[in-house]
């Protein structure tokens, strides 16, 4: 029974990637002939399936660009960085839609090893950085039994040299996987928005914020949320004029 339940999975998962597939390359051929809101309905369509890649939300991104629609565009831009730091072509169209916004919000500078870290931690994706975790340590237990257990003279430095490198790409695996998972992101949605220095509206007006500019959600008090911006700002405003990264 568990095998032709598993059978029948595999069946039911395959028709929906075909599906989709089918979707897709459809898809394209609309935004190919500049029909841009028929591209994103079948675009949405595949994401209401619970499918996701890099390719989907970048084109998403490209046709609510060609719709002048900033927002939506800066979304999936962003959703396609969230899902690979690297993508180029993400970054360079991300950086041209936020010309388009009203908000010009200049980060606090990074320190140069701060820098350094980070682009270190993007190099690759989470996934492999967990993979090199994995053989580091493996190589570090097979260079321990092998000093204990035979008469080869190995350096003693070398185990020390693969626990710490074992220990790093663990350490730029949890930073990655914390990024995604923990540090919520979204995108203000509504034309204008304004900041409150606390989940009232009876609270004082501190700066506003339009639909384009990216927040950092770092709390929440029923449908108030707390936010942070890239230059430190902080303040309050109501989760429905944004969608989450």
């Amino acid at each position: 029974m568990r095998k032709l339940f598993l059978i029948l999975s595999l069946v039911f998962m395959g028709n929906i990637l075909l599906a989709s597939n089918a979707l897709f390359e459809k898809a394209n051929k609309f935004y190919a002939e500049q029909r841009y809101e028929d591209a994103i309905a079948l675009y949405d369509s595949i994401q209401q399936k619970g499918l996701q890649s890099t390719a989907l939300f970048y084109n998403l991104g490209n046709a609510h660009y060609k719709l002048q629609s900033w927002a939506q565009s800066i979304l999936y831009f962003e959703k396609t960085l969230k899902i690979n730091a690297n993508h180029e072509d993400a970054l360079h169209n991300l950086a041209l839609t936020q010309l388009k916004i009203v908000d010009k919000i200049e980060a606090i500078p990074l320190l140069f090893f701060q820098k350094w870290i980070n682009s270190i931690i993007a190099f690759f994706p989470i996934d492999s950085w967990a993979v090199f975790c994995i053989i580091f340590l493996w190589l570090g237990v097979v260079f321990f039994a092998i000093r204990k257990l035979t008469d080869l003279q190995l350096p003693k430095h070398l185990f020390a040299i693969l626990i710490i490198c074992s220990a790093l790409t663990f350490v730029f695996s949890n930073s990655q996987h914390t990024q995604k998972t923990q540090q919520k992101t979204a995108i203000i949605f509504s034309s204008s928005v304004v900041i409150k220095s606390a989940p009232s509206f009876s609270a004082n007006d501190i700066f506003s914020l339009h639909a384009g500019s990216k927040i950092r959600i770092t709390d929440q008090i029923g449908e108030w949320i707390h936010i942070q911006l890239s230059n430190g700002n902080k303040g309050w405003m109501l989760k429905e004029n944004c969608r989450e990264i």
